[in-house]
């Protein structure tokens, strides 16, 4: 009988996808609490990718940025910066008669 683990050859830190421990892990709380967590709805889902379920790292981060508000303050940059570079374009063409 031939048994296979998964290996896992990047660290957590490098990987996107981690399985239920690890995503409990990266988000500082027991499996169990996780599940529960899941379950509620105040953390993502896994998806299934080639039959296993896998949590997004970016999925996680989203919940996390929302939870601490770090969602919200870029948002707020970003929506800055992208009003400077509408402005500045706009200047440009202005100038340059480009509509």
């Amino acid at each position: 009988m031939i048994t296979v683990d998964l290996i896992h050859p990047l660290a957590p830190d490098v990987r996107r996808g981690y399985d239920r421990k690890e995503a409990a892990s990266y988000v500082g709380v027991s499996p169990t609490h996780f599940d529960k967590l899941v379950r509620i709805g105040k953390m993502p889902k896994p998806v299934v990718f080639l039959g296993r379920k896998v949590w997004d790292r970016r999925a996680l981060d989203r919940v996390l940025d929302n939870q601490s508000g770090i969602q919200t303050q870029a948002g707020m940059v970003d929506s800055a910066v992208t009003d400077d570079l509408d402005r500045e374009l706009a200047e440009f063409e202005a100038k340059h008669g480009h509509a």
